[in-house]
């Protein structure tokens, strides 16, 4: 038995599929498999009751998965002791960010890294709320950044900045040629919306229900570059975070306008409470991002 063993259990366990979690955990399926069954016979009890079309875990498995999960991250701490106490970060570092962010957040990144902490490298994971909280909990990320509160007592949080939504309408729509808008100005046209596995989505929701703005909704994309070929092509309007519209440069054929009063968002980064490299790690993410905003 080895802990690798032990992370292919603990995947199949979560994952409930043994071809995902070989390719969470970067192995052949068949690698996967046969290490799972050696488990099963050194321990002299079935973990997994395999089917055509799913994995279920024993009685017996479930409780050897608990042990497990203790086990790895018991590991995983004792690695970033180690780390730690040579001073600085690890050599290399990974970091999770939700689909609205990390397009425009990981160059930052990765130029403060460069700049800060030369010996570092980040290795980047674009996931959606719910898979970043999991794979920070399970020490899969050192450090995660999204846009929502918190909630697992496993998890800690600092805060990065918050920033403001945009109204983004095609250059020859009326509302094109005013300097700002207000929530009333939002009722005429269709309100373009992320599918339902994005926090902006809910964000935007929330921000119309607070505002009366009882316009047409439509779940249009999974990401914001498909909001704006849409917005673009006339098919409605959307609200993006201050970061997609950057300069505007790189937005030809429409115009990103303020709201007033703003809605925002606030963005920060979430860690392992026990983990010690994952603090650092936050603490180095928010000098790259405030080098990077001039923060």
């Amino acid at each position: 038995m080895n802990f690798r063993d032990l992370e292919y259990l603990v995947a199949v366990a979560r994952l409930s599929h043994f071809g995902k979690a070989a390719e969470a955990c970067h192995v052949s399926q068949s690698a996967l498999s046969l290490q799972l069954q050696k488990l099963e016979r050194e321990l002299g009890a079935q973990l997994l009751e395999r089917t055509s079309r799913s994995v279920v875990v024993t009685e017996t498995g479930r409780e050897i998965v608990r042990r497990a999960t203790e086990l790895l991250q018991g590991r995983r701490e004792l690695l970033d002791a180690a780390r730690l106490f040579a001073g600085g970060l690890p050599q290399h570092v990974r970091i999770g960010a939700i689909p609205t962010v990390a397009p425009y957040l990981f160059a930052d990144l990765q130029t403060g890294f460069r700049k800060h902490f030369p010996t570092t490298t980040p290795l980047f994971d674009e996931e959606v709320t719910e898979r970043l909280l999991i794979a920070v909990a399970a020490g899969e990320l050192e450090a995660g950044i999204l846009a929502t509160p918190v909630e697992d007592t496993l998890l800690a949080e600092v805060e990065l900045f918050e920033e403001p939504f945009l109204l983004a309408v095609p250059v020859g729509h009326p509302l094109a040629r005013r300097k700002d808008v207000g929530p009333g100005d939002l009722r005429a046209d269709p309100i373009l919306l992320l599918k339902d596995t994005h926090c902006l989505r809910e964000q935007v929701i929330g921000f119309c229900t607070a505002n009366r703005v009882a316009g047409r909704r439509q779940s249009a994309a999974t990401s914001i570059a498909t909001l704006l070929a849409l917005v673009r092509a006339g098919g409605g309007v959307t609200l993006i975070p201050r970061m997609a519209a950057g300069s505007g440069a790189k937005l030809p054929g429409i115009r990103c306008l303020p709201i007033v009063p703003p809605p925002t968002r606030r963005l920060r980064v979430i860690f392992r409470k026990t983990s010690r490299v994952g603090r650092r790690l936050a603490e180095a993410i928010q000098l790259c991002v405030g080098s990077a905003n001039g923060r």
